[in-house]
Parts: structure tokens; sequence; C-alpha cells
């Protein structure tokens, strides 16, 4: 009988067997119940809620006041509130300057990315290229690429290499209401039409050199609008509120709001339409002789104001920016020449009133006159021979002034020309004036003390010379000439005027009026015949003075005629310089008659009675004369 072997029992089998299974229980007494598996997770959660509670009370609580402050500062915005330019009048309130509606064009780059249409050709590229268009159809003679060009789309935030945000780009400025209109209307992608004011002449070419200009940022670059800046450009005002995106302040949230005060409108000396007359006859006058320029001024005497002031050439005051620097130079005030002859009355006017003369007093001209190792001579070699006091002024006599110059000395002359205003600024109130040249009598040698008496050696502004002549006709009371005749009002156009200073005495009223007396014969028998006035006296002086260059006087001359009218008492006082006129180049026939033509016109203007009766010969003169012109008409 077969016996089958039984397998023998594996000791380490079995030992393995129990330690499986007991590894088993273990882990399962490890394993969490569900319970304990919902506390962990409560625990966790109130872990969570804690640490944002503290977050909260970090951000709300501790960084309360910080966060506010952020807040308000993106909320809440001061804008400038612009205040409005005071505008210019006349003496008569006739509008000279004044604001209008203008615009700014500008492009934004921005709207050129939103929301494009490839498919359609809506891209940033076909937005741009139809903005350019249209704005060079509305703004013709505007290079709109080139200044596209100049100033291209700049990035200022960008984020992962993406673009952000472009900087707005400006391509006018102060365009007109008319163009800014039609820019709006064509409604151009990106470009903007912000609300702006155009500062402008009603008559760019009336008083240029007088009114001056602004820039684009509305500060005053000449004239009265740079001198006058501070009192024409008001103080701007404040508005504190919340803003949206196009900065348009949300109703309801204004904080604060300090308004803007308006500035100062000033109503100036000028009378425009006795500066228009005078602006056509210098006009006429430089264009005649071909000069390369000259200047005219009209002085109310008995107050200094500034009647009509004009220089040529002249400018545009609406085109200022663009014009040369020449043609805006107020030569009135910013120009002095030797004055010549015309000094000459000055120099009898002291001697008058320090008793060293009388009008009757005899000189003795032999037409040249030896000083130390120079000598001097009269015009053309002209020899007078005795001559009165008047005589020297009619014949406009070098050596007999010479003579008077020595008879007054040096310290007496010097005082007596800085008394008429020369060496000094006259005050005036417009900006860029001159002082002029004076040297201190203890450097004058002889042959410089008899030049100062008929005029070279010193220089003078023509405002300067006009002042002095002021002097004469206000019986010796020297007034500062003045632009500024008041304020008036923006709210309720209340004018105030200013009153007249006292000014100063410089010579007696018989001085004066003996002098009157003098330059009176000058206009009726002497140099000054072609000043000669229809229907009223009038008096005056002529000057050729040549032009020094490179220290030696050349072959260039200023033609200058000052005068006055009606000289029983005198309203207006005239300057007209003309430098360097072609041909004829003197005083009495280059001045002289544009002199005449203001004189007139002013004297109608203002309705001053006739004081004299017509002379024959300028009664048959006119009747020839309009003869002529009806033949022409005809």
């Amino acid at each position: 009988m077969a016996v089958t072997a039984r397998t023998p029992r594996n000791i380490y089998n079995s030992s393995a067997t129990t330690g499986t299974a007991s590894t088993t229980r273990q882990r399962r007494s490890h394993t969490l119940s569900p319970a304990d598996r919902v506390l962990r997770v409560a625990l966790l959660i109130v872990v969570l809620y804690a640490l944002l509670a503290f977050r909260c009370f970090y951000l709300q609580i501790v960084r309360n006041r910080e966060f506010q402050e952020q807040a308000r500062a993106i909320r809440e915005k001061s804008l400038a509130l612009p205040a409005s330019r005071g505008v210019l009048f006349d003496r008569n309130g006739k509008l000279l300057v004044r604001n209008e509606p203008a615009y700014d064009i500008t492009l934004d780059p921005n709207m050129w990315q939103v929301r494009t249409n490839p498919a359609l050709n809506d891209t940033p590229q076909s937005r741009q290229k139809r903005a350019v268009a249209g704005l060079e159809a509305c703004l013709p003679g505007m290079d709109v690429p080139g200044i596209l060009a100049k100033n291209p789309p700049t990035l200022i935030s960008s984020h992962g290499g993406k673009s952000q945000r472009y900087r707005t780009i400006t391509i006018a400025r102060q365009v007109t209401a008319d163009v800014g209109d039609r820019v709006k209307a064509m409604n151009l992608p990106g470009v903007g039409t912000p609300g702006n004011s155009r500062r402008t002449a009603v008559d760019g070419n009336l008083a240029a050199h007088v009114l001056g200009f602004i820039g684009r940022e509305g500060n005053g670059l000449a004239g009265l609008e740079h001198s006058m800046d501070s009192e024409l450009k008001g103080q701007a005002g404040t508005l504190t509120a919340e803003f949206d995106t196009q900065r348009r302040p949300i109703p309801g949230t204004t904080l604060s709001r300090s308004p803007a005060r308006a500035g100062k409108s000033l109503m100036l000396t000028l009378d425009s339409d006795m500066q228009h007359a005078v602006q056509q006859a210098l006009a006429a006058a430089c264009e005649k002789s071909h000069a390369e320029s000259g200047t005219a001024i009209v002085l109310d005497p008995k107050t200094g104001d500034i009647l009509a002031l004009a220089n040529c050439p002249t400018y545009n005051a609406n085109d200022g920016g663009s014009t040369k620097e020449t043609d805006r130079m107020n030569r009135a005030i910013a120009a002095p020449y030797e004055p010549g002859s015309t000094l000459k009355v000055i120099t009898a006017a002291a001697a008058l009133e320090e008793k060293k003369v009388t009008p009757s007093t005899s000189f003795y001209c032999s037409g040249r006159m030896q000083i130390g190792r120079r000598s001097i001579g009269c015009a053309h070699g002209d020899k007078h021979g005795d001559e009165s006091l008047s005589d020297v002024i009619k014949n406009s006599c070098n050596i007999a002034t010479a003579q008077i110059g020595f008879k007054l000395g040096k310290e007496t002359l010097h005082h007596y020309e800085k008394l008429f205003g020369f060496g000094d600024k006259t005050g005036s109130g417009l900006p860029g004036e001159s002082r002029g040249t004076l040297s201190a009598p203890q450097t004058w040698s002889d042959i410089q003390l008899a030049n100062v008496a008929f005029g070279q050696g010193i220089s003078v502004t023509p405002l300067q010379i006009a002042a002095a002549y002021a002097t004469i006709a206000n019986d010796g009371i020297y007034l500062r000439p003045r632009i500024i005749r008041g304020t008036r009002d923006t709210d309720t156009e209340i004018v105030t005027v200013n009153p007249v200073e006292q000014g100063r005495r410089v010579v007696s009223p018989q001085t004066a009026g003996e002098v009157r007396q003098m330059l009176q014969a000058v206009v009726d028998g002497g140099t000054g015949k072609l000043a000669r006035l229809d229907g009223y006296t009038a008096g005056g002086k002529t000057g050729t003075a040549q032009i020094a260059e490179h220290g030696h006087y050349g072959g260039k001359f200023v033609a200058s005629f000052i005068g006055m009218a009606p000289m029983n008492a005198p309203r207006f006082v005239i300057l007209v310089a003309i430098t360097a006129p072609q041909g004829d180049h003197y005083g009495g026939s280059v001045a002289g008659p544009v002199f005449k033509v203001i004189a007139e016109k002013a004297l109608l203007s203002h309705r001053v009675s006739h004081d004299k009766a017509e002379d024959p010969s300028d009664v048959k003169r006119r009747k020839q004369h309009g003869d002529k012109a009806g033949v022409a008409e005809a």
C-alpha cells in the first residue's frame, strides 16, 4: 500500500501569515473615523476663516486710513479753472484785442487699437490713414504727416509686451471755431477737439508794436501783452470733485470750488482812428523815399497820452510768432538815434531859462568855427552872418547853437538835458524802452559840448524827444508819456481813468511861449515851410542827422520833423522820423509833409477850430490840385 508523504509545515510561512494579519489590524486601528475627518475639516475651515478675519481686520481697520486716502486720490481731482484774459480797448472804448472761442486738434492713437475688424479693412493702420487724410483736408497748409512723423505714437505704459496706453499727440492749437467745427463734423477716428480760446487783434496790423501778442501757452511775448501780462491774465480757479474717465465732474460730488478771477481789461490812450491815419501816412512816406524804417508819434501835451504810435516796417499781431524780429522792433522806444537839429530847441530853451540869451540876442555865423584842433560848420557851408536867436532856430544854425552851448557850460546844459527827459526811460508803460545815451558832463571836451548843443554826441529815442517838445507845448511842464489810460471792469463795464500825473516844471511858461514863437517862425518862413497847415497855425523843427556807423558818420541820415498845432494852445505834438531815405534826405522835405498830413487829419477829426486865415498860395495850390484830380477822374 502506497503511502503519500505530507508536506512539512513551514514555520516561516506560518509566522508571515501571522504578521500580515497583525499589520492589517494595526492599520485598521489607525484609520480615522468619519467623525474625526469632519472634525479636522471643520478645524481647518475655522483656521482659514480666522486668517481671513485677521486679514480683513488688518486691511479694514489697521490700514483703513491709508486705503481711504488712496481711494479718495483716485476719485477726487483738482481741476484748474482758466481765467478769462482781459481785453484791450482804445481811449474811446473801441475793442482792439479780444478772446475768441477756439479748439485744439489732437490725435489719440489708443482709439486706433480698439475693436478693430480686419475683415472689413478696419485696422489701426487704416484708421490712422483716414484720420490724417481728414485733417489734411480740414487744415490746408498744415503738414499733418510731417507733424506725426516728428511726434510718433509713444507708448506710456505696457504689460507683458502688449501695448496698453499711448500718449496723445497735439496736431494744432487754437484753431478757429469754424475749423474746429469742421473737424468735429467729420468724426475722424482718434481725433479730438478740446475747447480752448484764441487771442485775436481785431485789426492785426493796427498798433501791432503797442499791442504785441501772446504765445500758445497764453503768456504775453511782446508789447503790452508782455508788459501787462500779470494784470491781463487774471487768476485761475480750482474745482475739487470726483471725475469720470473723460475728466468730467460727476454731479453732486463737488467738494470745493474756487472761481477764476478774470484779468483786467485795459483802456489805452490810443485813438484807433488816428492810429490808422498815422500808419497810412508813415507807410506812404517810407515807400516813397525807399527808407529803411520810420517812426511817427502823436502826443497830447496836456496829459502825456500817446494818441498814436507807428513804426515802419510793421507786422500783423495775429501772426507775431512767425515774423522777423526786426519787424517786431518798436523803434519809437527801442531805437535811439542822434537827434541833430531838433535838439537845438532844447539848447535854446535852456539858455532862455537861464537868462543867458533873449529872443533878440545877436549871433554871428561865419559858416565855420574853430574849437581847439577841430572845427564845426553849418550844413551846406551856409554863412548866416548876423542873426537873432529866433533866426538861429529858423535857419538851424550850428555855429550859433554851439556859441549858446558855451554860454550855458557843460554842467548846466547837461542838467537841462536831464530835465527834458534824456538819458532816462520815459516810463510810458511800453516794454523794451531804451535810455538813450547821455554821458556825464565831466567827460565832455569843448568840441563835445558844441556837438551836444546842436544834437550830436547824444542819442535819444523818438518818444523821448517827442515828450521834450510836449514840455514846450505844455507851458514848460514835463509829463511822463503814458499808454495806459485806465481799466475797465469785466463784469460792470465801469471804466476807471487813471489821474494825470502832476509832472515837473522844466522851464517857465514865458520861456515855453518864446520857444513856441520861434518854432512857428520855422514853419512860416524857415526850413519847415512844407509843414504849413491849411487853416491852422503850426510850429516845429526840422532835423537832418547823420547816422554814425562803426564810429564814423557815413552817408545815411535820419530826416525828422517835430511839431505842434495849433500854436495858441497846442492840442497835438507830432514826431515824424524817416531813417535812411534814398535821394532827398532833409527833414523839412521828407518828414515835414508827413507832419502836415497827420496834423490836419487830427485837428479836423477832433473838430479843432481854425485859428488862421488860409494863405492865398495855399488856396491856389489846393484849387489846382482839385482841378487836376477832377481831370484825372474824368
